[in-house]
């Protein structure tokens, strides 16, 4: 039964149980009822409902994203990390790092750096500028309730810095 319709019940079953010295009491208590069902109606929406990706819908394109690259996270000297530590790396994205640890002294390998469109999911590699348009990734972007618009990708490859010849898909 939906969360609506048992508030809807309950509420229902004390108005029409009440006395006439308890009706102060009833209302309040349908109202916080009420409430209650209206909070955890909100609660169970999913992030499609407009508010975006939530973060690990984010890792988990980004965790595609980097197989369709080839690229093996399984590896132990592969990391994966978000770049967003105390606020968002690039505003209305989710940033990620792929890096190759070094097995002698020296400095890591960066593998790629993703941007994922907080409302759309479209991806973007940084440094490469280029947008990535594969199948899997389309399927997941629909189970996440996303998608964009050409108009839209190539307001994110402005956003990103990308310039009007660069940002080809990656398929």
């Amino acid at each position: 039964m939906r969360v609506e319709a048992v508030g809807a019940d309950v509420c229902a079953f004390i108005l029409e149980r009440r006395t006439p010295d308890l009706k102060s009491r009833s209302i309040l208590l349908c109202l916080l009822v009420c409430g209650v069902a209206v909070v955890a109606m909100a609660a169970a929406r999913p992030a499609a409902s407009g508010r975006g990706l939530t973060p690990r819908q984010a890792h988990a394109i980004a965790v595609l994203v980097a197989h369709h690259d080839r690229i093996d996270l399984s590896d132990t000297h592969v990391e994966l990390n978000s770049m967003d530590l105390s606020a968002a790396f690039v505003p209305g994205f989710y940033s990620f790092i792929i890096i190759r640890e070094s097995s002698m002294p020296g400095p890591d390998e960066t593998l790629r750096r993703y941007a994922i469109s907080r409302r759309t999911g479209d991806v973007w590699e940084m440094t490469l500028c280029t947008h990535y348009d594969f199948p899997e990734l389309t399927r997941m972007r629909r189970t996440f309730g996303r998608a964009g618009a050409a108009a839209e990708v190539a307001e994110q490859g402005r956003q990103l810095g990308c310039g009007e010849h660069e940002g080809k898909p990656a398929s």
